[in-house]
């Protein structure tokens, strides 16, 4: 690990502060650090996020072999000092870093010392880690400039600073499209979280592959009484949501019986209708106007209450999809989300499997294997079509034949259910894989 350091110090009579025109700057390096590094020229590049500068190299044996001297002042940002850098070496470019963007609001003046705090112990975000993470806002990327304002932690407390565009992006917040293309353009494309997936964007993309496609509830645009005709008379029940994720509001199950047609809320009244004709004119009263989906109902009751599954995926240093976890959630009796307001149990998603279908350990460990395989599937799906991810959840059923039915893809989830599960472990894995995978994009 590398420390960066401010030096004054006379080079060939004069102070490095004063440059003539079309000199370069020193950097000052240690005989150790020049031969460890195999560094022969007296030029050398300095890499700092999207920043590349050249320097001309001074020996100065006064620093320690993992310090690097700089001159204040002469550019108009300074890379922070006692902040431990990992180094990368190749081509004569002394790369330092990783140096990773963590956009978490869209307002800077979100950005409290209280939220700071916030985001440091969650994502354990700690000064012994050498990344350095610039915690920042969306309205404080200077497309023009190719800028970031933010705030990194050190000696115990939290510093602002102006930098150039960094090595890679973790976002968790939505931003101004033509901000994030910028940034996608210019880092590479590593930026990750790129964007919202609504429900109807998530079928679109992944049935395009046939495979993928038969583990997807058939899913369309709510727009005519034929819509929802059509999809009634396949599947006699049927889902009817907002295409934007609303956290189980404004859903409703319908179902044909022999009697009539039956609507049911979120808050489990359940109405009966003589005729769809009947049913589609409730529903124009009682929908927002926003767009809604029809997806198809997959049988999945257990003491008659809804249950589903939630698992968690992420790129790891590997750059790889892998399975950090599970959660299987039951909701109350008649309930048909299982949101957690209306949830009756949490647990462990193979300990869910083994309570619902009444299998032993080694089946539900079986049974979990293949559907993160299919999962995988959808999340290189997920990639392929509709952006750059590294974290994300997937929400699905199992159905009573073992088969997984994936219902939605959440960029943006909360981790709620861990609190109940006190599932320790993978919330720690949940919140500091991302900088192992920012860190790998950065070639770290």
């Amino acid at each position: 690990m590398i420390k960066v350091r401010y030096t004054f110090s006379e080079v060939d009579g004069k102070r490095n502060s004063n440059l003539s025109e079309g000199e370069l700057p020193p950097i000052h390096l240690s005989k150790g650090f020049l031969q460890q590094h195999q560094i022969h020229s007296n030029v050398t590049m300095i890499k700092f996020g999207n920043w590349l500068q050249e320097f001309s190299v001074v020996q100065n044996n006064m620093l320690s072999d993992n310090e690097i001297g700089f001159m204040r002042n002469n550019e108009s940002f300074l890379i922070p000092e006692n902040i431990s850098f990992d180094i990368i070496v190749k081509n004569n470019v002394i790369h330092l870093g990783p140096f990773i963007a963590f956009i978490v609001k869209k307002s800077f003046a979100q950005l409290s010392q209280n939220t700071l705090e916030h985001y440091r112990k969650l994502y354990y975000l700690y000064e012994k880690n050498p990344r350095f993470v610039l915690i920042c806002s969306s309205d404080k990327v200077d497309t023009v400039n190719q800028t970031i304002t933010g705030f990194y932690f050190t000696q115990g407390k939290w510093v602002k600073g102006i930098f150039p565009y960094p090595d890679s992006i973790f976002k968790k917040t939505r931003m101004p499209f033509e901000k994030e293309l910028e940034l996608r353009k210019a880092t590479g494309e590593k930026l990750f979280n790129t964007s919202f997936i609504s429900k109807l964007d998530f079928w679109n993309a992944c049935s395009k592959d046939a495979e993928v496609k038969k583990y997807l509830p058939e899913t369309k645009r709510f727009q005519t009484v034929h819509d929802l005709d059509n999809m009634l008379t396949r599947y006699q029940t049927v889902y009817l949501k907002p295409a934007k994720g609303m956290q189980g509001n404004g859903i409703f199950v319908i179902q044909k019986e022999p009697d009539g047609i039956y609507l049911i809320n979120n808050m489990r009244d359940k109405k009966k209708f003589t005729s769809l004709n009947e049913l589609i004119h409730a529903l124009e009263k009682m929908l927002p106007k926003q767009v809604y989906i029809l997806q198809q109902g997959v049988p999945t009751i257990y003491k008659n209450k809804k249950y589903d599954f939630r698992l968690y995926f992420q790129k790891d240093y590997t750059k790889k999809w892998i399975c950090q976890g599970s959660v299987g959630r039951v909701a109350q009796e008649g309930s048909i989300i299982t949101n957690l307001k209306q949830v009756a149990h949490i647990a462990n998603g193979e300990k869910t499997i083994q309570i619902i279908y009444k299998v032993n350990e080694s089946k539900a460990k079986r049974i979990m294997i293949e559907t993160i395989e299919v999962c995988k599937k959808v999340c290189e799906m997920i990639d392929q079509e509709l952006g750059h991810f590294g974290d994300i959840a997937l929400d699905l059923i199992i159905d009573h034949h073992y088969k997984p039915w994936v219902l939605e893809v959440n960029t943006l989830y909360g981790k709620k259910s861990l609190k109940i599960t006190k599932d320790e472990d993978l919330k720690i894995k949940l919140h500091t894989t991302p900088f192992e995978y920012a860190a790998a994009l950065a070639g770290f």
